[in-house]
């Protein structure tokens, strides 16, 4: 007979109607941190100081992108007054990849906020429509909390240390404003143009760039952490049931029904669970893109200047190209490791179910089988690739391949490419 446990497992009230939780950790921390992000910019809320503030930032960055177009128009037409160091036509370029970056960001990231207000009641619905009783992940919300601490206190760090290779250390303390706004945007600006008026804005503006670039990594692991926890929590619910089951030898037809109505709820969670990640995969598609390819193209620049130019430069430049190059390679494994944990959990419990027992076998057992096995589940960017481990691999070895063209066609040397990726 099946015991105590196994049968309580099974009333309706336990497993088949589960109580509704009043709140979802995940939709909180996340409402949070869209909150905490419009300070930077992004726009989500209907409130007009909101749509305001967003509007400057906006209209800054767009200025400053237009102003460094301009200088590189200049530069390679031959026009530009100054062509060496910060001002060189290599300098000017990051320059305007990095400003266009945050633009762009700016934009993705206030698509998705705004979109979010739809997106989460999705994703509540799949919650409280999951009809099994799953159990509750305790520590989502402090993994949650920690991760984006983290992301935000490193990215803080690098460009603090990107302000302090500019300004070096021989600086006297009146002049530091000054050298930072000329050595970091000295893609735009020359000594005769300085003004105090428009350096302390241009400050705040480019700690703003910097917090938009690395908001949407930050986004893209949050939200794999969010899916990556449900499946995790559906495979525990399975494996539970088919630990209990495997202890059982003889069968009870009185109970067969309710079990057979167990896994057909069970089934449908996955599918329900398969049907959300393909909703955020579908929000997060242009903002996956994006960031892989943005984190590509500044892996191979930082790279090049630290095999280039670190050693010669002064102890601070140095430092803050190491860190800034092993901060962007812990962002692009912290967005590709954490998006494919979704499609690591998402076939998980295939393991349980190819070592279930017979005498408990059944045609929905069967079904989600199936279903497990030919429905590939993961976060891609729009469809072009899929994050999983293995794109690690080949992001490595590109990196690799366009550093060895880089450096074979680097005619001038280092060519003077003291520039701050982060402004």
């Amino acid at each position: 007979m099946y015991s105590k446990e196994f049968r309580k497992l099974l009333r309706p009230n336990n497993l088949l109607l589960p109580k509704q939780p009043n709140h979802d950790d995940f939709l909180y921390v996340i409402r949070k941190v869209f909150h905490l992000s419009s300070l930077f910019g992004v726009y989500g809320s209907k409130s007009y100081m909101n749509l305001l503030w967003s509007a400057v930032v906006l209209g800054s960055l767009l200025i400053i992108e237009v102003m460094a177009i301009w200088k590189v128009i200049k530069a390679l037409a031959g026009l530009a007054r100054d062509i060496s160091g910060n001002r060189s036509v290599t300098a000017r370029l990051s320059g305007t990849i990095f400003y266009s970056i945050s633009i762009l960001s700016l934009i993705l990231s206030s698509k998705l906020c705004y979109s979010w207000r739809k997106l989460s009641q999705v994703w509540a619905k799949v919650e409280r429509s999951v009809g099994v009783n799953i159990p509750a992940d305790k520590t989502l919300k402090r993994r949650m909390v920690c991760v984006a601490g983290t992301m935000m206190f490193f990215s803080l760090l690098e460009h603090v240390l990107s302000i302090a290779s500019s300004i070096g250390v021989d600086c006297p303390v009146p002049l530091m404003l000054k050298r930072y706004v000329l050595v970091s945007h000295g893609f735009i600006f020359m000594g005769q143009d300085y003004s105090e008026w428009f350096a302390l804005p241009l400050v705040i503006i480019s700690t703003i760039a910097s917090l938009l670039w690395n908001f949407q990594d930050q986004l893209i692991v949050l939200i794999s952490m969010g899916l990556t926890s449900r499946y995790h929590r559906l495979n525990q619910c399975l494996a539970k049931i088919c630990l209990l089951e495997k202890k059982q030898m003889q069968s009870d037809k009185r109970v067969e029904a309710v079990k057979v109505y167990t896994w057909r709820k069970l089934r449908e969670a996955y599918v329900k669970q398969a049907s959300l990640v393909r909703s955020m995969d579908s929000a997060l598609g242009g903002i996956i893109i994006f960031s892989c390819s943005c984190n590509f193209y500044f892996i191979c620049l930082q790279l090049f200047l630290v095999i280039t130019q670190g050693p010669s430069s002064n102890i601070l430049t140095g430092i803050y190209y190491v860190v800034s190059l092993l901060w962007l390679c812990v962002r692009v494994g912290s967005v590709v490791l954490a998006a494919s944990d979704v499609n690591v959990h998402s076939r998980i419990a295939l393991k349980y179910l190819y070592s279930y027992e017979t005498h408990g076998y059944n045609v929905e057992v069967d079904r989600l089988q199936d279903q497990l096995t030919k429905d590939y589940i993961a976060l891609s960017g729009m469809g072009f690739f899929y994050l999983n481990k293995t794109i690690l691999l080949q992001m490595a070895g590109a990196i690799i391949t366009y550093e060895l063209v880089l450096i074979q066609f680097d005619d001038q040397g280092n060519d003077g490419l003291q520039v701050n990726i982060t402004k």
